[in-house]
């Protein structure tokens, strides 16, 4: 690291604002230094309790504040102009999930950033989780044998208040719905451990709650090495669940959880489970901290675009299958506009 801080500004000062503000504020060699939300009194409160100036347009956080990188912290559908933006000023980015809701929103941004040169990360901090690096040792191994089923389900809950005391929540242009706000971090874990997904049958619809977009959605997947898959993802059942994935092989079985290895069994025998020591200051702020790094030792963040876009990926698939009503093949990276196209 070096003596000077990277200075950072944040766009968008609601409650991931704020888990970012905190973060920075542990993490040696970041400093914050501006901050912006497009509601006055959000930004003027955030500002007064961080100690920075504040701004209603990130335009002019961008031009007044001198930053070296900048978290995006905004709704989903509205991180792309902020991003752009960004790039064109020469603004390293470490952007919320998802990176955006449509692959020529994406791919805008991923151009914008890699013609200026600027480092674009995305937060995906349930990769840190130790079940989950345990799971993708174990698989990639080949520990379960050859891979025949792997399966993730988010089975959440979200109150009606949830998106009725919210302006984006449910929106099909900001949020996007349950695969993009709740399931990717599954879908993108699913991926991780078990490898790259070729094609995605999927459906989705508001099935409890009165919004514009899906609150629940099923996926079948066929992966790369010829493995079966599913998704299972909602915010309309009880009780809440916690994010659970299932590999199965020719040879065991793995089922995790966040928090916990639920089955480990291979050839009729329970194995032991030896998970990696946690993050001590947790896996978001852990993952802030190495864009923080990247962005001063001129190094790629844990998750780069190529990593980043793999869960969207599917995500657009299984919109493209529902529309279609077919198998959709998940395009590789640099194709995301012919898939959107192929929507209109």
């Amino acid at each position: 690291m070096t003596e000077t801080p990277v200075r950072v500004g944040i766009v968008g000062c609601s409650s991931m604002g704020r888990s970012h503000a905190e973060a920075l504020a542990d993490i040696d060699g970041a400093a914050l230094v501006g901050c912006a939300d497009h509601t006055a009194e959000t930004a003027r409160s955030f500002g007064e309790t961080h100690g920075c100036p504040s701004y209603t347009d990130h335009a002019d956080l961008f031009a007044d504040a001198a930053l070296d990188a900048v978290c995006i912290c905004t709704p989903n559908g509205a991180h792309r102009d902020i991003v752009v933006d960004a790039a064109a000023d020469g603004i390293d980015v470490l952007c919320e999930k998802p990176l955006e809701i449509t692959p020529d929103r994406v791919e805008d941004m991923v151009e914008a950033c890699r013609d200026a040169g600027v480092t674009l990360a995305c937060i995906l901090q349930r990769r840190l989780f130790p079940t989950m690096q345990f799971a993708r040792e174990v698989v990639r191994d080949g520990r379960l044998g050859r891979l025949v089923f792997a399966d993730v389900r988010v089975k959440w809950h979200r109150d009606r208040s949830y998106y009725d005391d919210s302006s984006w929540h449910g929106s099909a242009g900001l949020d996007g719905g349950v695969l993009f706000t709740q399931a990717l971090h599954g879908i993108d874990l699913l991926q991780w451990v078990a490898g790259d997904v070729s094609r995605v049958a999927g459906t989705g619809d508001a099935l409890y709650h009165d919004i514009d977009a899906p609150d629940t959605a099923a996926l079948s997947l066929r992966f790369e090495d010829g493995a079966l898959g599913q998704v299972s993802a909602t915010t309309a059942t009880r009780p809440q669940q916690p994010i659970s994935l299932e590999f199965n092989g020719t040879e065991g079985t793995l089922r995790v959880t966040e928090t916990g290895v639920e089955l480990f069994e291979v050839n009729g025998e329970k194995q032991p489970v030896e998970l990696p020591d946690p993050r001590p200051e947790g896996p978001h702020v852990a993952q802030i901290r190495d864009f923080v790094e990247a962005v001063s030792e001129g190094r790629p963040p844990m998750v780069p675009p190529a990593e980043a876009r793999k869960g969207l990926d599917i995500i657009f698939a299984a919109e493209a299958s529902d529309s279609r009503g077919e198998w959709v093949s998940v395009p590789s990276l640099g194709g995301l506009g012919n898939l959107g196209d192929a929507d209109d």
